[in-house]
């Protein structure tokens, strides 16, 4: 049977961070006026649907309005100003601002030439810019806009940010909005194995060798088409762009469709880590999600130092998330304390 048992301490440090997210949050986004919430992640990356459903239970709280949400290639710059007015435009948190993953800095560079006069703020991110030519056109990205808030989920993203944009472009430093979850339940009688290794397939992957008689797995790259959540949100956003008029009805429909979507896939990520008394991983999100579970879970190094500043910023203190600089270190590690979990079954 599934419970919650979060150590007390680390209960505590969540409870610290998601006060200075909470803080950081009230003060860039004005709970007055609607806004727009993109883009929403349509992908089976659990991580992105962490900080989205935190995001949600954020807004609800403050009774802000989202007015306008879309998946990138959906995302409808008419539209949307419609929709906000003169509200704020918030961009999902993630590495979202180098040529990593190029379409989300093309969405932001669209909205700013697109917005002149709406408050643009990106939630926490990495902000890892590979070389000069990426600095350059990262410090571009914004134009002329005046009202830019950049938000990095560790110090050494706020360094290189400020180093690459202009004044007018404020930058300040938060942890990572997945923090704000609330526990997760742990289902201990769904072990399978005493290790997983949920291992990074794409051009963030540091290349590491990956152990022979392990679970080796990572999260999917797309939804499932035929979930039903997956379904009802296609179909609200096909009826909001072939009959804008109903978009004050469409666009909430949306919004609760695409939260379902985003509870599903969180689901899904518990189940998957339910199988192992330790993770191993070298993506970011699931060691929150392991802490969220106190589970034990070690922590790889990524290709670009990412899982190492947030490490150093937000997760060095949480008891069960540890640091391993290899492969072999982290196995060592990981069956280790295997072992400890399952003494106390």
């Amino acid at each position: 049977m599934a419970s919650i048992n979060l150590p007390q301490a680390d209960q505590a440090l969540f409870a610290d961070h998601t006060s200075q997210i909470l803080e950081s949050l009230d003060q860039y986004i004005p709970a007055g006026k609607p806004i727009a919430l993109i883009p929403f992640p349509f992908d089976g990356n659990v991580g992105n649907h962490m900080m989205w459903i935190a995001l949600h239970a954020y807004f609800r709280s403050r009774g802000i309005r989202v007015a306008y949400t879309a998946q990138p290639a959906k995302i409808d710059l008419q539209a949307m100003k419609r929709a906000v007015g003169d509200g704020t435009i918030v961009f999902l948190g993630g590495v979202s601002i180098s040529r990593l993953w190029p379409w989300h800095a093309e969405i932001k560079r669209k909205v700013a030439a697109a917005c002149p006069d709406n408050r643009l703020v990106s939630l926490p991110s990495t902000m890892i810019l590979i070389d000069d030519e990426d600095r350059a056109a990262a410090g571009a990205m914004f134009g002329d806009h005046q009202d830019v808030h950049l938000l990095a989920r560790d110090e050494v993203s706020a360094r290189a940010a400020r180093a690459a944009f202009p004044d007018s472009v404020n930058v300040d430093t938060v942890h990572d909005t997945a923090f704000m979850l609330s526990p997760q339940a742990r289902d201990r009688s769904a072990v399978e194995m005493d290790v997983i290794w949920l291992a990074r397939n794409d051009h963030e992957g540091a290349g590491f060798s990956q152990p022979e008689d392990i679970m080796v797995f990572d999260w999917p790259s797309f939804l499932d088409k035929h979930d039903p959540s997956v379904l009802a949100s296609r179909i609200c956003w096909k009826l909001r762009e072939l009959v804008p008029a109903s978009s004050p009805l469409t666009s909430p429909m949306l919004n609760r469709a695409f939260l379902s979507v985003s509870r599903a896939m969180l689901k899904r990520g518990n189940q998957a880590m339910d199988r192992g008394r330790v993770l191993v991983t070298d993506r970011l999100h699931p060691h929150v999600l392991a802490a969220l579970r106190g589970q034990p879970c070690v922590m790889l190094p990524d290709l670009y130092g990412k899982n190492r500043a947030v490490w150093d910023y937000s997760s060095e203190k949480l008891s069960t998330i540890h640091w391993a600089d290899t492969p072999d270190e982290a196995l060592e590690l990981a069956r280790a304390l295997a072992k400890a979990d399952a003494d106390l079954d």
